[in-house]
């Protein structure tokens, strides 16, 4: 959070920026107390050439013992702390130092994610950049690893629209077509973090530039590594991720290509299968809903009755006897349901409604 997670404070708690020998010894001190409580403790490697540091950030998983947050805190020294989703912020006097403290923030990875979130972390905003230009090919990068997005989910149902490839770390560099070798080794410059990650087969400077004034207007502009990046770094260097292909073919190929790599074609497919089915039902509810002759609160609990005892049997719709969910219901075409459907709720919709409500 940048040292700012008790700004909000009625009495303000004074966080200072952490000089970089200050902030090894602590960051080492504060891992070595976590150590008694978690099975993974690692700190994510920080941005190069940073002068000093906002806070400590500590990714944490599988935990040994069951404790409190104060537990935790007491162990800490903290004098206060703060939750914001799965990161934990404590406010821990500096040594020596009266009325003086830094922020340690614990994030607690998702189960079996620790080396990847450790990865995702790390170099500041390395994979905020990455995951700018993969996005324009039809790729999401997440805490939880490298997806595809199935483009015809994503047009009409965004939050759907992943499949997740891998969380291996190795195995996401690997796709991505960047050097596992030198990122072992270590990344020592702001402009070694900026030619990785360019290195990658999916970087093309067109999406860059194309969601520059966008990214750069929303929260990335708050990012100095990410402005720099676009603002400053990309224009001295006009021949990197210059691409001949079509960025709508290179999508496609990439997505086929990842598809088959990781071995989804039979989830791409079900995906797809599903949400065709999903866009049917939606319909044939949207056509229930103009043909019944209510409003408002009436009309509610009408669709009510009717998605908990309407099902299919034998080719014709019918009311069950006890609430059965609406996934009972088949995907129906827009002839049965105009022929079949719409006509049998017409003189149905009354009997469903007494049911439910008897």
């Amino acid at each position: 959070m940048g040292g700012r997670a008790f700004n909000l404070r009625a009495i303000p708690i004074n966080i200072k920026r952490l000089p970089p020998v200050m902030y090894l010894e602590l960051r080492d001190r504060c891992i070595l107390i976590l150590q008694a409580y978690y099975g993974n403790v690692g700190s994510p490697t920080e941005a190069p050439e940073k002068n000093d540091h906002g806070d400590i950030d500590v990714i944490v998983g599988n935990k040994l013992c069951e404790f409190s947050t104060m537990d935790l805190a007491q162990d800490l020294g903290a004098i206060d702390h703060v939750k914001n989703g799965h990161t934990t912020s404590f406010a821990i006097q500096l040594p020596e130092k009266a009325n003086e403290f830094f922020q340690l923030d614990v994030q607690s990875c998702k189960q079996g994610l620790f080396k990847w979130e450790i990865i995702y972390n790390a170099y500041g905003d390395l994979w905020g950049i990455i995951g700018m230009f993969v996005a324009r090919l039809g790729f999401t990068i997440n805490d939880s690893g490298l997806h595809v997005r199935v483009a015809k989910i994503e047009s009409t149902h965004p939050r759907d629209c992943l499949l997740q490839l891998t969380y291996r770390p190795r195995e996401i560099m690997g796709f991505l077509g960047l050097d596992i070798d030198c990122y072992d080794l270590g990344i020592e410059t702001l402009d070694e973090v900026y030619i990785w990650a360019t290195a990658s087969r999916f970087f093309r400077r067109d999406c860059i530039e194309k969601s520059k004034k966008k990214e750069l207007m929303g929260k990335k502009a708050q990012r100095p590594m990410i402005e720099n990046f676009i603002m400053e770094w990309l224009p001295k260097h006009l021949s990197i991720g210059v691409v001949e292909e079509d960025r709508q073919s290179q999508r496609e190929r990439l997505i086929k290509e990842a598809v088959e790599t990781f071995g989804k074609r039979t989830e791409y497919q079900q995906m797809v299968v599903n949400h065709k089915q999903r866009l049917m039902k939606d319909e044939m509810w949207r056509k229930i809903v103009k043909v019944l002759p209510l409003e408002g609160k009436d009309l509610g609990e009408a669709i009510k009755a009717l998605k908990a005892l309407l099902r299919w049997e034998d080719g014709r719709p019918v009311l069950c006897v006890e609430g059965i969910p609406d996934t009972r219901l088949p995907a129906l075409d827009d002839d049965i349901v105009d022929s079949v459907v719409l006509p049998w709720v017409v003189t149905h919709w009354q009997d469903a409604l007494n049911r439910k409500k008897a």
